[in-house]
């Protein structure tokens, strides 16, 4: 663990959150993984997954809207991942807490993240306030589609995922869910094919676009946590154009792998390459 207390880049953010009219989070994949959600682990993966490793599949990445393995495959997989990273038990995560710490210091806050894990809302945000663009495992929804219509996974894992053969990571084809209006294949309502169902996302979408019409005027502090370039135009960029639009935005960035930002943003911008709950925790001394 780095302490990061005495870093002047800490200073520097806290500075920037001290003057700052309102608090935007970005997140990508980054923070799950922070949160203990590894996709790149291929250790992790080895563990859990022993299953998969005879189809060249090592880590969870690899899963990634990989429909190439076929439909037993993907239902095994899918079911035992959904589990893990949608429904556990586990409510509470550092971060997140930490993150919330942040965002209650601030009276409008806005959370915009392509995690499909929901772990703002279960670790307390508010969900009015979050727009999730790359949709929620918690829902399924048909693959033609037929309709607008989705409805919980949660049945899925309960009933099948006692199912899935751990030797092989198959689940039998003769069980695999169907729409319950046309009887066609089904999946959890993410953003992974051209099917993908918008409609439960089009109220965050809303309101992500009232809130950045409500602040065109304020000094926004954006923290943007793990979004990469796998899908840099829902949090990545968005962050950076808002930080652009005024001198007085500021852009706080913690990210492993790609910490930089663009040269037009640099003096308004603190990044960080280390550990995400070893930058917010000195982050919260450094405020309190």
């Amino acid at each position: 663990m780095a302490d990061l207390r005495n870093d002047p880049r800490i200073r520097q953010a806290a500075t920037a959150i001290n003057a700052a009219d309102t608090l935007l989070i970005g997140a990508g994949a980054g923070l799950s993984a922070a949160a203990g959600y590894d996709f790149t682990s291929a250790e992790k993966f080895a563990r859990d997954y022993p299953g998969m490793l005879q189809y060249g599949i090592t880590s969870k990445i690899g899963m990634m809207a990989n429909f190439s393995l076929g439909e037993e495959i993907l239902w095994g997989y899918y079911l035992q991942n959904v589990a893990e990273t949608r429904f556990d038990n586990t409510t509470s995560h550092a971060c997140y807490r930490e993150l919330k710490q942040l965002s209650e210091r601030f009276q409008d806050p806005f959370v915009v993240t392509t995690n499909v894990d929901a772990l703002f809302e279960r670790n307390g945000f508010d969900p009015a306030s979050i727009y999730t663009p790359q949709g929620d495992y918690s829902l399924g929804q048909c693959r033609i589609p037929c309709s607008t219509d989705t409805w919980s996974s949660q049945p899925w894992i309960d009933a099948l995922l006692p199912e899935v053969d751990r030797l092989t990571q198959k689940l039998p084809m003769a069980l695999h869910p169907r729409c319950p209006n046309c009887g066609e294949r089904v999946f959890f309502n993410v953003r992974c094919a051209r099917w993908f169902v918008e409609e439960p996302w089009e109220a965050g979408r809303l309101a992500w676009q009232k809130w950045i019409r409500t602040h065109q005027r304020s000094r926004i502090v954006s923290i943007d946590i793990g979004s990469g370039f796998s899908t840099p135009m829902w949090v990545r960029w968005p962050l950076e154009e808002i930080t652009s639009r005024s001198q007085a935005n500021r852009l706080i960035r913690i990210n492993r792998d790609s910490p930089e930002v663009p040269a037009e943003i640099s003096d308004q911008s603190i990044c960080f390459r280390e550990d995400t709950e070893d930058v917010l925790t000195a982050l919260l001394l450094q405020l309190d």
